[in-house]
């Protein structure tokens, strides 16, 4: 929710993510009351990546709080081996094809020589619920009901939200007739963005760090989202007085006193003299993801077995 401060509004994306956690736990005990279940099923490559282990143990608490079933499947090979593409993907295959599963994950990075692509596109789009199938990012394109991919999805429910509470509109057109630039265009995150706001009407420019006056463009959006990776791309010469500005950037950068810290793609604190709201790094896009995500599980489940009202 937007936070106010002495120059603007800061978008707290943890509480917007616990608004929408409350919601799915309501649709999870709305599911399993009239007899169906909703469940992930993750598949974890033990690699010795500690960080995707420890996702993986507090993504499993916060199944367990929203009144989802959690099923961690563990990757390992014989000792002085690495798990291998057949390995992975023969899980991968097994899930997608068992009736009990209706949502799917693959824990990231996987071992060296694997390709995740050729991985996730083996998920069935129906339990799909990270959005990275193939055919899942083609029904975004077409505009048909679709699992989206979590990053995009919380970019567009941040953006609604903050505009509904602007506007009082809650349930009137929120992007229609906006203009959004995206600078980013990665198949997982700029490309689905962009995708996604067309879908709400809004008009869309998609860009990169290599677009030519990139600053010129980025000051004609109403709505800027940085997604390119790229630490401090998005300069206070870029933002439109009175803009919403999304940074969806995670990079690791080493800070004065030597010690790694964890940026965005904007430059927060020039930026928030100029945004009416602005999304932090850490505490904007990452919380919201990860409700997108659960969110997206208990859509899977709905599909299922059935949903009995009209959710938002």
């Amino acid at each position: 929710m937007p936070r106010m401060t002495d120059r603007g509004h800061i978008i707290d994306g943890l509480a917007l993510a616990n608004v929408y956690r409350e919601q799915i736990a309501a649709r999870a005990a709305s599911v399993t009351s009239r007899g169906g279940r909703v469940r992930l099923d993750a598949v974890l490559v033990e690699s010795g990546d500690n960080a995707a282990r420890v996702y993986a143990e507090n993504q499993a608490k916060t199944c367990a709080q929203l009144g989802i079933e959690y099923r961690l499947h563990r990757i390992v090979a014989p000792a002085g081996q690495t798990p291998t593409f057949d390995d992975i993907a023969g899980r991968v295959l097994l899930l997608s094809s068992d009736d009990d599963v209706t949502a799917i994950m693959l824990h990231l990075p996987l071992p060296s020589g694997v390709d995740a692509y050729r991985v996730q596109r083996l998920i069935d789009h129906e339990k799909d619920v990270e959005g990275v199938n193939p055919a899942n990012i083609g029904n975004i394109v077409y505009g048909r009901s679709s699992l989206a991919p979590c990053t995009a999805l919380a970019v567009v429910k941040m953006i609604e939200h903050v505009l509904g509470v602007a506007q009082g509109a809650e349930h009137q057109p929120r992007l229609r007739g906006k203009i959004a630039v995206v600078v980013g265009a990665g198949d997982v995150v700029g490309k689905p963005i962009a995708v996604l706001l067309m879908r709400h009407e809004a008009t869309v420019v998609s860009c990169n760090k290599f677009t030519p006056a990139l600053a010129e463009v980025a000051r004609t959006a109403d709505v800027l989202i940085a997604a390119a990776g790229v630490p401090g791309l998005i300069t206070a010469e870029m933002v439109k007085p009175g803009a919403i500005v999304i940074d969806v950037g995670v990079n690791r950068v080493k800070a004065p006193d030597g010690k790694m810290r964890t940026v965005g793609d904007v430059e927060f604190e020039a930026a928030r003299r100029l945004a009416a709201h602005i999304s932090p790094v850490p505490g904007g896009v990452g919380p919201m993801t990860v409700s997108m995500l659960l969110l997206n599980v208990v859509e899977a489940a709905e599909r299922r077995y059935g949903r009995t009202d009209q959710q938002p």
